[in-house]
């Protein structure tokens, strides 16, 4: 009996991720997600001004700009994690950011599942085809090209 795999490419950076699964049982249709995050953009902006007219400024709380942030990308990230397949074998991680090394770190930290992370490339924004055609040639080719 032959051993069928599931292969799961994943593009990502912090506004959306798209997830194809190829299953090598049933070479119909592969199945393609799209997850967007919200995850808080920009400088934090605020503070407040003192009701005398040369009193302190209060400063802007920079810190809990930075927990709601990374508290945001964890949220985005078990999300991810969610919609992957359990019984995916071969994970190829893409991307233009920093957000495929964060979901990679956080997938490794999952003591109950394991699939191989075969690469994690960076990859600039491209069209569902596009991207659904270098993760099929990624896994066929067993090398990134």
């Amino acid at each position: 009996m032959k051993n069928y795999k599931k292969q799961t490419g994943i593009w990502l950076d912090f506004r959306e991720a798209f997830l194809v699964t190829f299953d090598e049982r049933n070479m119909g249709e592969p199945e393609f997600k799209r997850l967007r995050s919200h995850i808080e953009w920009g400088v934090p902006k605020g503070g407040a001004r003192s009701k005398t007219a040369y009193g302190p400024q209060g400063g802007i709380n920079e810190r809990a700009f930075t927990d709601r942030r990374h508290h945001a990308e964890k949220v985005y990230f078990d999300a991810i994690i969610r919609e992957i397949n359990p019984n995916t074998d071969e994970l190829v991680i893409f991307g233009p950011a920093e957000a495929k090394y964060g979901l990679q770190n956080a997938i490794e930290n999952i003591k109950h599942y394991h699939p191989k992370i075969t690469g994690v490339f960076a990859a600039e924004p491209m069209s569902q085809n596009q991207f659904m055609a270098k993760v099929r040639a990624y896994f066929a080719n067993e090398i990134y090209a």
